[in-house]
């Protein structure tokens, strides 16, 4: 061995030495599975390989006490939106103000923490810091994916929003969060569409954003693994997704607009046991059905004093506690708390 190799083996012993903290003839000595183990521990926080943070996760319900979400503060990448055609390019209404967003914003991240006391995560830092732009939709993390008990469904967005889940998917990958399927190729999905009606049946919405490819391989991949039943539910045309005409507030109680599904689902939904609320065509237009559960029979609601106030006040009568706040300048870009925010962690009472 020449001098050159010498140094650099030794070079490397010293490395070794000083990542683990042991000497190297100690470290030969350990089996494969302790190694492993002592890579994970040096390295957390050191590198975006090795998680600074670790999440509990999972779920396979939409109304079990909500524990971690995933969420992205609007920033400015809203100010790429043009306001003459913002649903052609977009899929928006119109181009929210983010002066009068943020505020709107911020109170419903604290409003989660309040009453769910839910960890809130960040796709990227809140801070002042210098970081990258991101696509203007990407405040919808609920269409970028959803989560089962062993780890998250990644979506396949259309355009204008093709892209935007693989930041969400690094993100998962950064918080050692497993991803058991990606959507692909033919199959286009977003999370939207997606919904657990009970612990073992999933729904997915078969409309605008959501196609029958995407559906076959949810169903190919999940059915009989994480769910016994994966349910196609067809939409009506201008439908963008499932939770914009269906919802679930409770173990009992559910909301639908019912012109935009067919009556075969409505039957299905009853048959679990559900009371259906109707909600009529004015308060799907302003998002009625595009709450947050927060934990059994609570969610957080849009307005309801001013607008989808029928809708509230069926589901006060049953028993739900619904969570007002306000959001005129957040609803321009066409989604509601269920659309800003991916649960990651839910845990029952069982």
């Amino acid at each position: 061995m020449n001098d050159s190799e010498t140094t650099i083996r030794t070079s490397f012993n010293r490395i070794i030495e000083r990542s683990f903290g042991e000497p190297l003839e100690e470290l030969k000595k350990k089996s494969p599975e302790e190694i492993l183990r002592l890579i994970r521990t040096r390295g957390k926080g050191k590198s975006s390989l090795f998680p600074s943070e670790k999440l509990n996760y999972g779920l396979n319900s939409e109304t079990d006490h909500l524990k971690a979400v995933l969420v992205h503060r609007p920033g400015p990448e809203i100010e790429l939106v043009d306001e003459r055609d913002p649903w052609k390019k977009w899929l928006m209404v119109r181009k929210p103000d983010l002066d009068k967003a943020l505020p709107e914003y911020d109170n419903m991240i604290e409003l989660i923490r309040r009453e769910a006391g839910a960890d809130i995560v960040f796709l990227q830092p809140t801070s002042n810091e210098y970081s990258p732009i991101l696509p203007p939709n990407q405040a919808y993390t609920r269409d970028h994916g959803f989560m089962t008990p062993y780890g998250a469904v990644i979506a396949n967005n259309d355009s204008p929003r093709m892209y935007e889940e693989f930041f969400t998917m690094r993100k998962l990958l950064e918080l050692d969060i497993p991803i058991i399927f990606k959507v692909y190729g033919p199959g286009k999905m977003e999370g939207g569409d997606v919904m657990y009606l009970d612990p073992k049946t999933l729904l997915v919405g078969n409309g605008y954003r959501t196609n029958e490819a995407a559906y076959r391989q949810i169903k190919a991949v999940l059915e009989n693994w994480t769910v016994d039943r994966v349910v196609r539910v067809p939409l009506g045309p201008n439908v963008m997704h499932l939770d914009g005409v269906f919802n679930i507030a409770s173990a009992t109680v559910a909301v639908v607009y019912s012109d935009a599904v067919p009556t075969a689902f409505i039957n299905l939904v009853k048959e679990k046991g559900f009371e259906m609320i109707q909600v009529p065509k004015e308060e799907r237009q302003t998002l009625g059905t595009n709450w947050l559960c927060l934990s059994p029979g609570k969610i957080l609601f849009i307005d309801g004093e001013e607008t989808n106030v029928h809708t509230r006040r069926e589901l006060e009568k049953r028993g739900i506690d619904v969570i007002n706040f306000k959001m005129p300048e957040l609803i321009g870009g066409a989604g509601g708390p269920r659309c800003m925010t991916m649960p990651l962690w839910r845990q029952s009472n069982s």
